[in-house]
């Protein structure tokens, strides 16, 4: 066998020592780094997720089952997406506790989503266990309120403190490691500070190259409030200028990276957490192949500075 000690006489003593664990210690796979954020409470939040949104229970259960033998951690799905039964089915095949799983309970009077604006307490209750039942675990590793009530943040500040009163409780039963919300903006947050015990972790909005770095300034404000911004959306849906983009592209070929892991990359690198989704293998490697390589300032600055495509991070309020 050959010896895998060099041979060069210039290597000695304590400078060999490097030289000597490269070799013997194998580089770690990019696609099982678990990266993650902290969130308020000290719960950590893998900065990768796989989405599920648009798959009915039987696609849910392979793209599940294909993201985690890949090396994701982070599992999002929702009430409304009437798939959690095919996520629960696949979370049985691995080791429950290495899995970070994040699901939503619908706002308060959305039309056909069950949560009605005179019970938002008592549904978002039920709602809760329902999600849990459907999944079949005893807890969430996140729980969020899928969007604003329907009258909005300003109109329907009572809904949203209804509903975060039985998510508080919910959490202080520890049926959820952590709680936050997801398409909210700084009114609806406004309608939590003098009653709030526990104030959301994550708020997930809409999130992707062509927004600017900080779309209504929302990303500012979570900071500052010790909320946890969380991606969804980050190729706004699939646009051709994010997938196709010449931005995005030649700073791709600079680090032999697609325009996607590009556009996802600009996120991950600002230490936002990201949903992605495929049901194609090759796609959720990419996806996740993320953290051998940092973009430049200046690289950073040029796609915040894009304005195509164009979006907002909620659809039901604006400020």
């Amino acid at each position: 066998r050959a010896s895998i000690i060099p041979s060069s006489a210039t290597m000695v003593g304590l400078d060999f020592l490097p030289v000597l664990l490269s070799l013997l210690v194998p580089e770690a796979s990019s696609a099982t780094v678990a990266t993650t954020v902290t969130l308020a409470n000290g719960v950590k939040m893998p900065l990768v997720g796989a989405g599920t949104w648009q798959y009915n229970s039987s696609v849910a259960y392979e793209s599940v089952i294909k993201a985690l033998e890949i090396g994701y951690k982070h599992i999002d799905t929702a009430h409304d997406y009437e798939n959690q039964d095919g996520v629960g089915r696949a979370l049985k095949k691995f080791n429950r506790t290495s899995i970070f799983l994040t699901s939503k309970i619908p706002g308060c009077g959305v039309p056909s989503q069950g949560v009605s604006m005179f019970k938002c307490y008592e549904d978002t209750k039920k709602f809760f266990i329902e999600d849990l039942r459907l999944l079949d675990v005893e807890y969430v590793d996140l729980m969020l309120l899928h969007f604003p009530p329907i009258l909005g943040c300003r109109l329907g500040c009572q809904a949203i403190r209804s509903q975060w009163k039985a998510m508080e409780e919910m959490y202080k039963a520890k049926k959820a490691r952590a709680i936050g919300v997801s398409n909210y903006c700084q009114s609806c947050f406004k309608c939590l500070e003098k009653i709030a015990t526990v104030t959301p972790m994550v708020n997930q909005f809409k999130y992707h190259v062509g927004m600017g770095a900080d779309p209504i300034k929302l990303i500012s404000y979570c900071r500052k409030n010790k909320i946890v911004p969380q991606a969804y959306s980050p190729l706004g849906n699939g646009s051709p200028d994010i997938i196709h983009g010449n931005i995005t592209g030649t700073i791709g070929a600079h680090y032999n990276k697609s325009s996607v892991q590009i556009a996802l990359k600009w996120i991950v690198q600002k230490e936002i957490p990201v949903l992605t989704k495929a049901t194609n293998p090759k796609y959720l490697k990419d996806d996740i192949d993320l953290f051998d390589f940092e973009m430049s300032d200046d690289e950073l600055t040029l796609l915040d500075s894009q304005e195509e495509p164009a979006g907002r991070p909620s659809f039901l309020c604006l400020s």
